[in-house]
């Protein structure tokens, strides 16, 4: 146990403050609050979006090649009956315009029709929605998000005239023209998520029938929740083969694959970079612990000319770099949950809230921690630390005591 004591005795010695501890431990401190804090934000923003897919579209979404799925609630009832699906809702997915008090104020967003009584087992809209109620939605009302809500200058309450795509193509071509349809709104939703919250709104399945031209028992898709998520690839690959060669089953991994594919691409590459600072914070490390070493030869030749064995000198030095790698890890930990804590203050400080939303697509910055992260951080800065005193503490163990003790220091 004496190369313990020592260890730390020369690491903290009494009644003097440990310049050189302290130095080493903050620049392993530094280096860990970099690699934590990064790798966190960046796991945060890939954990998000994939939330708000699955929030979105449920585990697995049927889709079809042709205008829209008829008979919509036989095949309904056929995937409810199938082992391991919890809830299946069907809806309408398409755009409409705004038409506004003059001519050019004509505005597009998306809309998305919904069964009322289905759509909350399998999506989690209700808990979104801060104004107003999902029970409120009738067929002459709307519920459109509230960022989209600004962009139109509305209000609760507030009438809209609506056309869909449809409808100004039959106009057009000179066949029976439909009036535009005027909707009530009657609530507005908020999930932090842009793309959303400035571009969707809400109808009844009745209301998107009847705007798009579908017939009465019809939908665009329909999408499912399962018993177990973790399920979602296996039960699309084998719904797929069931289904006709009109319609497939997409699950909620496959959406924006790409998008989730880049940032955990952007993740690695950042672990990458934050791995060579703390390489090259090792290795000064390293020059710091042999200058300390060096520093300390006199008292490395009186405990080899006391019966030190060389084995228990190399414990001693690595043992200090143990330390510096733990205690190190410890105040970068503690550093990283106060400035993740502080994240929004500090995002908005630097003025980088507009390219949050620009690039990322969210108002806030998300938060979800990974305990893999902080497992490889920690393996990573003790194993480096720890190494990086190899050196100068094989140099100490090999000095002779007679050539230890002549030294100068």
């Amino acid at each position: 146990m004496w190369p313990f004591f020592l260890a730390r005795k020369q690491l903290f010695p009494p009644r003097r403050f440990p310049v050189f501890a302290f130095i080493s431990i903050l620049g392993v401190a530094c280096g860990v609050t970099a690699l934590l804090v990064v790798q966190t934000v960046m796991n945060s923003f890939g954990e998000e979006h994939r939330i708000r897919i699955r929030e979105a579209d449920g585990e697995v979404t049927l889709h079809t090649s042709n205008k829209f799925i008829p008979d919509v609630s036989k095949v309904e009832v056929g995937i409810a009956a199938l082992p391991g699906v919890k809830a299946v809702s069907p809806y309408i997915n398409n755009v409409l315009v705004v038409i506004g008090e003059s001519e050019d104020d004509i505005r597009f967003f998306g809309t998305r029709g919904i069964d009322i009584d289905k759509e909350p087992t399998v999506t989690p809209l209700a808990k979104y929605i801060e104004y107003g109620s999902l029970n409120d939605l009738d067929d002459d009302r709307i519920i459109i998000g509230k960022r989209l809500a600004i962009r139109l200058g509305v209000r609760i309450g507030s009438r809209i005239t609506v056309q869909s795509p449809y409808e100004i193509a039959h106009s057009i071509k000179g066949e029976k023209i439909k009036l535009p349809r005027e909707l009530e709104i009657c609530g507005f939703f908020s999930t932090g998520f842009a793309d959303a919250d400035e571009n969707t709104s809400f109808v009844t399945m009745r209301t998107a029938r009847d705007l798009f031209g579908m017939p009465p028992d019809s939908a665009s898709a329909i999408h499912l929740t399962l018993r177990d998520p973790a399920q979602a690839e296996s039960f699309a690959e084998e719904l797929n083969r069931r289904l006709p060669l009109n319609m497939f089953a997409e699950p909620w991994t496959e959406a924006r694959r790409a998008f989730l594919d880049a940032i955990g691409m952007e993740k690695q590459m950042l672990f990458l970079l934050m791995f060579i600072i703390t390489l090259v914070a090792s290795f000064s490390i390293g020059s710091t612990l042999f200058s300390h070493v060096v520093r300390r030869t006199r008292e490395i030749g009186l405990i080899s000319a006391l019966g030190g064995a060389p084995s228990k000198i190399l414990q001693v030095f690595m043992t200090q770099g143990f330390l510096i790698g733990i205690l190190g890890y410890g105040i970068g930990l503690g550093l990283t949950f106060l400035i993740l804590h502080f994240r929004q203050q500090i995002v908005t400080l630097m003025g980088a809230e507009a390219t949050l939303l620009k690039q990322y697509r969210f108002e806030t910055v998300p938060l979800h921690y990974d305990s893999n992260d902080f497992i490889k951080a920690a393996v990573l800065t003790i194993v480096l630390m720890t190494l990086a005193s190899l050196i100068p503490s094989i140099w100490a163990a090999r000095r002779k005591p007679s050539e230890a003790m002549r030294d100068v220091t």
